[in-house]
C-alpha cells in the first residue's frame, strides 16, 4: 500500500499516528498553522480567505518549498521530473497528473 493510499483511508480522528505510519516525517511551518511534510518535494503553505457556500474554498499561497530534484534546467518545476497527484472528491480516487497533451498558443494558432 503506497503512503498516499494510507494516509487517504485513515482518518485522523481515530489513528492518532497516521502520518508516522504512512512513513512521512513533518515539520511546523513557519508561515501557517500547519505542518510541512518532509518527504514531498513541493508545498504550497496556503492561508485560508473565504468559504462560499460551505465548499468552494479560496486561499492565498504565502510559502512555496520545493526539492531542487524537481526542477528543470532552466530552475522552474519540470512536470517531468515531478508526477503530482490529485483526489477526486466525487468517485474518491487519486490520480496522476503530469503527462504534456499540447503546447499553449501554439497549438491553437496552427488551427486559425
Amino acid at each position: 500500500m503506497a503512503a498516499c493510499d494510507y494516509v487517504g483511508m485513515v482518518s485522523a480522528n481515530k489513528e492518532e499516528n497516521k502520518m508516522e505510519k504512512a512513513g512521512f516525517t513533518t515539520t511546523k511551518s513557519e508561515f501557517v498553522n500547519a505542518p510541512v511534510i518532509n518527504e514531498l518535494p513541493l508545498t504550497l503553505e496556503c492561508e485560508l480567505t473565504d468559504v462560499i457556500g460551505g465548499s468552494k474554498i479560496f486561499g492565498k499561497i504565502v510559502n512555496v518549498s520545493i526539492d531542487e530534484k524537481v526542477l528543470g534546467e532552466d530552475g522552474e518545476l519540470s512536470l517531468e521530473k515531478f508526477s503530482p497527484i490529485t483526489y477526486d472528491t466525487v468517485h474518491y480516487g487519486y490520480y496522476r497528473l503530469g503527462e504534456r497533451v499540447g503546447n499553449a498558443f501554439k497549438d491553437g494558432n496552427a488551427l486559425k
